[in-house]
């Protein structure tokens, strides 16, 4: 469970935290993401966070959906076909890590 203390609301953590493991190679390209329930479970979220954190992930095109299967991290090719949201997703990812390193500093 997940016992980090801050004021960013929970669907952007715990995007930024599958971000971070999708970018790192810890969820390899194609690799299914757990489920929705195995993420509320690990993270001690509700179903709502977990729904608002992948559809974040999903419109910076990191993962996609695949009806009745689940979701899965994108692959390049599938990253290439949105090629204008993953600046968007760069930038975001950037912005995260700069709030994280701010938030580290003040709580140090």
């Amino acid at each position: 469970m997940n016992t980090n203390l801050t004021s960013e609301p929970a669907g952007r953590r715990l995007a930024g935290e599958l971000r971070r493991r999708i970018v790192s190679g810890e969820l390899s390209e194609g690799a299914q993401l757990p489920s929705s329930a195995a993420l509320q479970a690990e993270h001690g979220v509700s179903s709502t966070v977990v729904r608002d954190a992948l559809s974040a992930l999903k419109a910076e095109g990191y993962v996609i959906g695949q009806q009745g299967k689940g979701v899965f991290v994108a692959t390049a090719e599938q990253r290439t076909a949105s090629a204008g949201d993953e600046s968007l997703a760069e930038r975001v990812a950037a912005l995260e890590a700069r709030v994280q390193a701010l938030e580290d500093a003040r709580s140090a």
